[in-house]
């Protein structure tokens, strides 16, 4: 299943890991990281099929982003009024799309506004679900922060499911992540993540990128929604 890959390029294999460990927490000092502090790369908006990647030359135009998934969380967000150009924190959120916490709070399987149809404008769902990817790429020792988007959830979950059915973890392979266009309902354009294995890690970089998933996870878990990332990128 899949072509055998190497890590031996990443910045992450090329440091001890206590090494590692120690630079992330010197530079964090005592604060946490949040979504803000990560590098964020955001789903384009109207159909774009390019990634803006920021680097330390600047943004990169790229068509694939491709790396490991040394981590993921599955929020919930309601915001209860419209997007009016402020970056304001959502009025309920649930760090695992499972219990919200704000107004309204409680249950998520149960709350209406996680319904579809509760969204009169789109028919979907007025708490928008999503998966947050980190992933480590071959130039960094921290991983970027992605949002699927709702539109994108379903092949999200897909892909991590087949993974698991080849009883293969999703930090032990290489993952690409391309873009393509799509229309919804009302012929509005917007893009859709589509998700590839492009080979699968050794046993020992498996071990390896588990090790680095158990030391950075506390971190990772403590990253939250700030403000909605898909004002520019709704369908």
């Amino acid at each position: 299943m899949g072509e055998l890959m190497t890590i031996n390029n990443y910045a992450v294999a090329q440091i001890e890991q206590q090494v590692l460990l120690d630079i992330i927490r010197e530079n964090l000092g005592n604060t946490q990281i949040t979504k803000s502090d990560l590098d964020r790369v955001k789903v384009p908006s109207g159909g774009g099929r390019v990634w803006e990647v920021p680097s330390l030359e600047g943004t990169e135009d790229v068509k694939a982003l491709e790396g490991v998934v040394i981590f993921f969380k599955d929020e919930n967000a309601y915001w209860a009024d419209k997007y009016d150009g402020s970056n304001d924190p959502p009025d309920c959120y649930s760090a695992d799309a499972i219990v919200g916490e704000g107004n309204p709070g409680g249950a998520c399987a149960h709350c209406p506004l996680n319904q579809f149809g509760s969204d009169e404008e789109s028919g979907g769902k007025a708490c928008k679900n999503m998966r947050t990817l980190f992933l480590l790429r071959e130039g960094s020792i921290l991983p970027i922060a992605i949002t699927v988007p709702p539109t994108s959830l379903k092949d999200a979950k897909k892909y991590f499911l087949r993974l698991a059915s080849g009883a293969v973890p999703y930090c032990g392979v290489i993952t690409e992540l391309t873009l393509e266009k799509d229309k919804n309902n009302s012929g509005i354009e917007y893009s859709k993540i589509k998700f590839a294995m492009k080979g699968r890690l050794s046993a020992e970089d498996v071990k390896r990128m588990k090790a680095l998933q158990a030391t950075m996870r506390p971190m990772l878990e403590s990253v939250q929604i700030e403000a909605d990332p898909f004002q520019d990128a709704e369908a």
